[in-house]
């Protein structure tokens, strides 16, 4: 696992709270504009989020316009904030 993402795995669930074992490194989905990422290929890991697994899976298996609805928020959003607070923590350099 690159540094940024056993970082990542670091940061509470963006939607729980969680922080501990457990937590994945969410590549965000629906943005390959973006990310550099398509069905079969995943994006930059600057691009992951911290999601507790199970909600990673729900994610994964439902959609993630499903998963934004449901939870009201933008991977996105969660995607900046990350990235953001690896700058402040000195683990990236923008």
């Amino acid at each position: 696992m690159s540094d940024y993402r056993d970082w990542v795995v670091s940061l509470p669930c963006c939607i729980s709270g969680y922080q501990g074992e457990g937590v994945d490194p969410h590549h965000i989905k629906g943005k390959a504009w973006l990310t550099g990422g398509s069905l079969s290929k995943k994006g930059s890991d600057l691009t992951c989020i911290p999601l507790v697994h199970e909600l990673h899976m729900e994610l994964h298996n439902n959609g993630w316009e499903t998963f934004e609805k449901k939870y009201n928020m933008s991977q996105l959003e969660w995607m900046v904030k990350t990235i953001l607070q690896a700058e402040k923590d000195g683990v990236i350099k923008l």
